[in-house]
């Protein structure tokens, strides 16, 4: 039984893995489309979380050892730097939105919190970290020998999407950002030690793909808006 729910885990893990490529596309994408920096900096985030999902994925094929805590290493510093950017993302995305607190001072400052709550991140919790084996349901992976508590910066990041996203449902009448965080907060909330990794790992894909929805919408709304303004200055230039 064990066996099938390892594979079970790690093939949902592998899927994620695969299917955050595919969003990185769709975001390369936006980007070229509009020159968005939020577009530019979720790539970044999406590779970190696909490379993640894939050492969850593969964790029981490479077994216990050097190699696997090596690579969970890296996986967790990638994590403490990268998290923090969706701050930077989320602050953009308001910006593109029309949102006015989302001015050059505050986008600036997104990156200012993004960089300290990383560099926190990595001293607190990086520095001396010490990772054991741990299976569940059959799927080997390295995590914290002590947890200290729970992940603060990233429910402090979750927070502060939640709330752009609420920001979003009321300016455009755009609720997917809301839903996709939420979704994420709920899912980064459950311990993994309870449900496993795939649970947490689902609702970051979530929330990236809700990401993406909203570049989309606020593309779509854009070209709407120019399309309109140039409807009204055709109108009153003279033929």
């Amino acid at each position: 039984m064990n066996k099938i729910l390892s594979l079970i885990y790690s093939l949902g893990h592998l899927i994620l893995a695969g299917m955050e490529w595919v969003l990185l596309g769709w975001a390369i994408r936006l980007y070229r489309q509009s020159s968005s920096l939020a577009m530019i900096v979720l790539p970044i985030v999406l590779a970190s979380i696909s490379y993640d999902n894939l050492i969850l994925g593969i964790g029981s094929f490479i077994g216990e050892g050097e190699l696997l805590k090596n690579l969970s290493m890296v996986r967790f510093l990638i994590h403490y730097l990268v998290v923090p950017l969706f701050i930077v993302v989320g602050v953009e995305l308001a910006h593109r939105a029309g949102a006015k607190w989302a001015n050059s001072v505050v986008r600036i400052l997104s990156w200012f919190v993004a960089f300290t709550l990383a560099g926190i991140d990595v001293s607190t919790h990086y520095i001396g970290l010490d990772l054991v084996p741990v299976r569940f349901a059959g799927m080997l992976r390295y995590t914290v020998a002590q947890v200290s508590g729970p992940p603060i910066i990233t429910i402090v990041v979750n927070i502060f999407m939640l709330l752009i996203g609420i920001g979003l449902w009321f300016r455009i009448k755009w609720p997917w950002l809301f839903v996709g965080t939420l979704v994420a907060l709920i899912g980064n909330g459950i311990p993994s030690s309870v449900v496993g990794t795939l649970a947490g790992s689902a609702s970051e894909f979530v929330m990236a793909f809700s990401l993406l929805l909203t570049e989309e919408c606020s593309q779509f709304l854009g070209k709407q808006i120019e399309s309109l303004e140039t409807k009204k200055i055709e109108a009153v230039i003279p033929k």
